[in-house]
């Protein structure tokens, strides 16, 4: 017997509602009682582990069924940014589809492709956190980078690590910096990534697999990560003589470093997928000439001396918003610059705009979640283009 608890109300979850109504449903939490009476309970990733009482039946999340029945063979991609564009460069590369965290639900993968198919998984440290008793196996997995995220659902740092680098135990070989060799588990067997340098992705022996040109991403960041997803697609079967044409092939996702509108000389660039200081610091770096930055959103337990610093080192023009905009306003003040505070989305867009004096880039690289005013990073990123192009009409003159 299968029963739906949830907070929100059936009746407002839209379509999902309706699909699910013929089953009993309720409303309410983790102390409901028919968790107690649950033979195994099958959980939405982001309901944190203090919401499990002590005592409570088996607990795993969508993507622990469908490992139990996927036969197929799986490359894993997890790390603190730069997962959901390293699992579509991989995917590319392998021409295996692409399913989990921001992608396609796993569970409707299988669905509609079956038990075999091959697939890259996009993992998050809530999925892993859940999946840590079942240990699925992989047949390669790669680590993009280890910061501090997500302090508003693990209890701490080492609670946010431990459930990335679980995953690195259950894979056969794994691809990540050489940097953080060290911190993989020690069952882990580390691949060599292949680099990048002069301009040309490189294999082991040196020779030349593909232009940095081939990779339309902007960043060195993306680079790195484009290294990692082709020494694993190596790995995995992909042909040396493929690695350049299927590359090529590779889009930017949306709100990641995208170019939403341009005014004349102004250009924005949606990077709303930045949550983190690191991965806004990555973003700082990867675009050139005059910049204003739109910083601030909803509070992850992250730091901002480190920002602060780069955005000053940038020379970038510091805009500031949301829950978090006075604290990296004061830090950045700290650094030496001299940060402008808005109220909301709109007012920083004007503010950026009006410094770059016409010409630049305005960049939403918020390093925060944005779940204080929008529904997600998408709605904010969605909400930035709109606004940039109602308030800087391209062909006008900012």
């Amino acid at each position: 017997v299968v029963r739906l608890l949830d907070r929100t109300p059936v009746a407002e979850l839209g379509p999902d509602g309706a699909e699910v109504a013929r089953w009993p449903c309720a409303t309410g939490g983790a102390g409901h009682p028919w968790l107690a009476e649950s033979d195994l309970i099958v959980a939405s990733p982001a309901i944190p582990p203090r919401a499990w009482p002590d005592q409570h039946p088996p607990v795993t999340c969508p993507e622990g069924l469908f490992f139990a029945h996927h036969r197929g063979p799986r490359l894993a991609v997890t790390g603190t940014k730069g997962k959901s564009t390293t699992a579509r460069i991989a995917g590319a590369l392998l021409g295996w589809p692409v399913a989990g965290n921001s992608y396609e639900p796993l569970l409707d993968l299988y669905r509609r492709l079956g038990p075999d198919t091959p697939v890259v998984c996009e993992l998050s440290s809530f999925q892993l956190w859940y999946l840590r008793a079942q240990r699925p196996s992989f047949a390669a997995a790669i680590l993009t980078t280890l910061g501090r995220d997500h302090l508003d659902w693990h209890p701490d740092v080492a609670h946010y690590e431990a459930s990335k680098l679980a995953l690195f135990a259950w894979a056969r070989v794994t691809v990540t910096a050489p940097a953080l060799v060290s911190r993989l588990p020690a069952e882990a067997r580390p691949l060599a990534p292949v680099l990048c340098v002069d301009g040309s992705f490189r294999a082991a022996d040196g020779s030349v697999l593909a232009a940095r040109a081939d990779l339309g991403l902007l960043g060195d960041h993306n680079a790195d990560n484009a290294g990692l997803a082709i020494a694993a697609a190596l790995h995995l079967g992909t042909e040396p003589d493929q690695v350049r044409e299927r590359l090529r092939t590779v889009r930017p996702l949306p709100h990641r470093l995208q170019t939403v509108h341009r005014a004349g000389t102004l250009a924005f660039i949606d990077d709303s997928i930045a949550t983190t200081p690191e991965s806004a610091m990555a973003g700082l770096a990867a675009v050139s000439g005059p910049l204003a930055v739109i910083l601030g959103g909803s509070d992850k337990g992250a730091t901002w001396e480190g920002l602060a610093a780069a955005v000053v080192r940038r020379g970038a023009i510091a805009v500031t918003m949301g829950t978090t905009g006075p604290a990296i306003a004061e830090a950045v003040r700290a650094a030496g610059g001299q940060p402008s505070e808005a109220e909301d989305l709109d007012v920083a867009i004007a503010f950026a705009g009006a410094a770059l004096r016409g010409s630049g880039t305005v960049l939403l690289s918020p390093a925060c979640a944005s779940f204080d005013r929008f529904r997600g990073f998408e709605h904010r990123g969605d909400c930035f283009a709109s606004a940039a192009a109602a308030l800087f009409p391209a062909g006008i003159a900012p």
